[in-house]
């Protein structure tokens, strides 16, 4: 990994040395996806939070400070971007009415350039660089730019004030170019780390995403809901509960309900026993209980071919997610597998890798589109490896299910449950919980409390109840995608920023499994990069690559797959991502192409005659002509996908992308090609390509 990317950067530094100015990014397959000055003191809490709460998808480098009358609202952000629909708040803290937001942080210059900045957006809008004023403007942006700067080598502080227009929505991107690029939307990277403690309000932020994934409003229900604009989370529905007896087993169950965090140490399910002979007993009891559910027939067994499972396991990078099945205490996070020969009969698994929302709507697993072959020979594996391996001996005494009901009523399994019973006005409401402070309430601080929360979360959730509930109400959808990025751990197979996959440190671990296969040699399996997904993709697209619907796959090369998270508010998850990059949801243009200049673009795309784009990338039926060892999407896909504004920023100079593509850069500096057509000149080169993939 290393040697390649010194290699190649080698051959850029020597095209065009003025590419050294930039921080080289790790990246993957080359034709991918791909506030105030007076900082406050860090929250001790927040920092522990931080190491606490899972793993991390990208790293802010910015402080956006909104305010909005005496409200205020201080986090963290990757881009100095916003778009804001009319009639929605800016922020979930905030109400929909007209905002300003600083930005502030460091601007990092590796080596010494001339850089012009301008906008795009509509409002006002004034931008500061090392203390000095450099650009304003007002109304709709983007008709002026910044007199050309000077930058040394290093980090230049910088200020960014945006102001939104009275009414409609608001719109906002920071542009930068410099000899070496033309206009281009700053990317994350331009910015110096800063300490995440340092924003006052990401606290109530984390009490948010606590409150919403630990589910506590099934206990604590609201009277008067949360309208429209609530957060998403706060109507999951928790597993289901009909059938047990036919899907799982009984010794497990009670060794479940005793401790479950042992088994998964991210759960959001409590342990409501305790750990003693009784609270044993009592988790048998109810244990015997659920096993009660059950239709009478017997368990079917599954036959399936556990090498091949094996196989699937490994293509499908399941180790990302998931230890392996012998493996007890996987790193990272990663859910272990160790006892699933002891929780499911065999076709209860089965059934389960087929549709795993079936009985579980908004599990963090997602849908993969296993074949009946492949889910039945995963099943083989799990089942088969699972149950050799080496597991700590528990005992559980006989239950009785009887009792084990009795247990569920009073323990109000049936709030969470559907398929069990529950009495609602045992458990006190959302309205009346919010009278007392919540780092005090009994569930979280008593000895009695086995929430499976880490020890600063009571300060977290206190900063939401007492500054910012009504937050709960007022979601937009570019926080909803910045925690779904966390939530569903898109992180274990794609990089973001400068935050690496998992899947490149620990799929290794799994290789053996495939060995049986003897593929030595196969096209580039790197995944797509997440930094530009949401400037990138129309958001209709996105939409349906977040489901699991696009068809047909952009990338069928490729072993792993990108599975479907349906349940996961996919669309205003798409819809976020395009926000956090000031832009507003797109989908394709169906405009009649120029047909004039798409014959130009055939020619131009030819091996023949241009740039030798049909090496790697099909047309239609036409497959690339020598594509060895990395293949590019095929051009029939792209207008579909594409925004056409990224499509020029791409071509224009792809390695500003993705720093490692084998894809070349056409255009020099000035923006000239070596193809002599329309006067060498890129611009009208990239415009005749692009009609002709309109064509297609």
């Amino acid at each position: 990994m290393f040697l390649t990317l010194s290699f190649y950067f080698t051959i850029i530094q020597n095209r065009n040395d003025t590419y050294r100015n930039f921080r080289l990014i790790p990246a993957v397959n080359p034709h991918h996806d791909s506030a105030l000055m007076n900082f406050s003191q860090p929250h001790p809490q927040l920092a522990a939070l931080c190491l606490l709460f899972g793993t991390s998808v990208s790293h802010a480098e910015l402080l956006a400070t909104y305010t909005q009358g005496e409200s205020t609202d201080s986090h963290l952000v990757r881009l100095p971007a916003l778009h804001v629909p009319a009639d929605t708040p800016a922020t979930p803290l905030l109400e929909a009415a007209p905002f300003t937001v600083t930005w502030t942080g460091k601007l990092v210059v590796e080596k010494r350039q001339r850089l012009y900045f301008s906008f795009a957006g509509n409002g006002s809008a004034s931008l500061s660089v090392a203390g000095e004023e450099v650009l304003s403007e007002e109304g709709e942006l983007g008709g002026e730019k910044s007199e050309r700067l000077r930058l040394n080598s290093g980090e230049h502080e910088i200020s960014l004030t945006y102001t939104a227009p009275e009414e409609g929505e608001s719109r906002f991107q920071l542009l930068w170019e410099e000899r070496a690029f033309p206009t281009e939307p700053i990317p994350p990277n331009a910015f110096a780390k800063i300490d995440p403690s340092l924003a006052k309000d990401a606290l109530a932020y984390q009490g948010r995403e606590i409150f919403g994934r630990q589910l506590c409003i099934k206990c604590h229900v609201s009277t008067q809901g949360f309208g429209p604009n609530g957060m998403p989370e706060l109507a999951h529905v928790p597993p289901i509960l009909g059938l047990t007896g036919d899907r799982l087993k009984q010794d497990w169950l009670a060794r479940w309900i005793a401790d479950p965090s042992f088994y998964r140490p991210d759960t959001n399910m409590p342990r409501l026993v305790e750990d003693n002979d009784e609270g044993r007993q009592q988790a048998a009891d109810l244990a015997a209980y659920l096993m009660s559910m059950k239709s009478g027939a017997e368990p079917v067994q599954v036959e399936g071919d556990s090498q091949d499972g094996g196989a699937v396991f490994h293509k499908l990078a399941c180790v990302t997610c998931h230890g392996l099945p012998t493996e007890g205490a996987p790193s990272d996070n990663r859910v272990p597998l160790i006892h699933l020969a002891e929780k499911f009969q065999p076709s209860a698994l089965r059934d389960f890798l087929l549709n795993p929302s079936q009985l579980s709507p908004h599990t963090r697993m997602p849908n993969f589109r296993l074949s009946e072959e492949e889910a039945t020979n995963l099943t083989s594996y799990l089942q088969e490896a699972s149950a050799k391996a080496e597991k700590p001996e528990l005992v559980f005494p006989e239950g009785d299910a009887s009792k084990g009901a009795g247990h569920s009523l009073s323990m109000q399994c049936g709030a969470c449950h559907a398929g069990l019973p529950y009495d609602p006005s045992k458990l006190p409401s959302f309205e009346t919980i919010v009278q007392k402070p919540w780092d005090q309430a009994a569930c979280y601080d008593s000895p009695g409390s086995h929430l499976n929360l880490p020890p600063q979360a009571g300060a977290a959730l206190e900063a939401l109840r007492s500054e910012h509930l009504e937050s709960l109400k007022n979601d937009t959808a570019a926080s909803l995608a910045e925690r779904q990025l966390r939530t569903l751990r898109c992180d274990a197979c794609h990089t973001r920023d400068e935050v690496p996959a998992l899947l490149g440190s620990l799929h290794s671990q799994t290789s053996a499994l495939a060995a049986h296969l003897h593929v030595e040699e196969k096209l580039d399996q790197s995944l797509p990069r997440l930094t530009h997904t949401g400037a990138m993709l129309h958001t209709d697209y996105l939409t349906n690559i977040l489901k699991g619907e696009a068809e047909p796959r952009p990338r069928p090369w490729l072993d792993a797959r990108m599975p479907g998270f349906a349940n996961h508010s996919p669309e205003s998850f798409a819809i976020g991502l395009a926000q956090q990059h000031g832009l507003a949801p797109s989908k394709q243009n169906k405009e009649e192409p120029n047909q004039e200049l798409a014959t130009l673009g055939e020619e131009i795309i030819g091996s023949d005659t241009g740039f030798g784009c049909t090496t790697c990338h099909g047309v239609g039926d036409q497959d690339p002509t020598a594509a060895f060892e990395v293949m590019g999407i095929n051009f029939d896909q792209t207008k579909h996908r594409l925004r056409e504004s990224f499509f020029f920023q791409w071509m224009h100079d792809p390695t500003r992308i993705t720093p490692d593509t084998k894809m070349p850069r056409y255009a020099d500096e000035s923006g000239k090609t070596p193809l002599p057509v329309l006067n060498n000149d890129s611009e009208k080169q990239f415009e005749a390509i692009w009609e002709f993939l309109k064509s297609q």
